[in-house]
């Protein structure tokens, strides 16, 4: 079965044809991030492990920051000077 697989590293788009999941992981190691398509259909993203939690990371880090500019509009703070006391004893 044949696959082809489509670079989405900024606006450079490197289509090609693979075979085996040797070819996709080279193509991933090589271009990064890759969408994977089978009968012109994209059907899968397909990412390192590294992109992966990178990607996690952020996503987890923007949530908990606009988390916190929620609570700081609504009041919900401390004094650093309190929490640094807690995080002590």
């Amino acid at each position: 079965m044949c696959y082809t697989i489509n670079s989405v590293k900024g606006e450079v788009l490197n289509m090609q044809q693979v075979t085996s999941l040797q070819e996709i992981e080279t193509a991933i190691n090589q271009n990064g991030e890759m969408v994977i398509s089978k009968n012109n259909k994209n059907n899968v993203i397909v990412m390192s492990m590294e992109e992966y939690r990178n990607n996690i990371f952020d996503d987890e880090t923007v949530k908990k920051l606009l988390k916190s500019e929620e609570d700081i509009k609504k009041g919900k703070t401390r004094k650093a000077t309190e929490v640094i006391k807690e995080e002590i004893t």
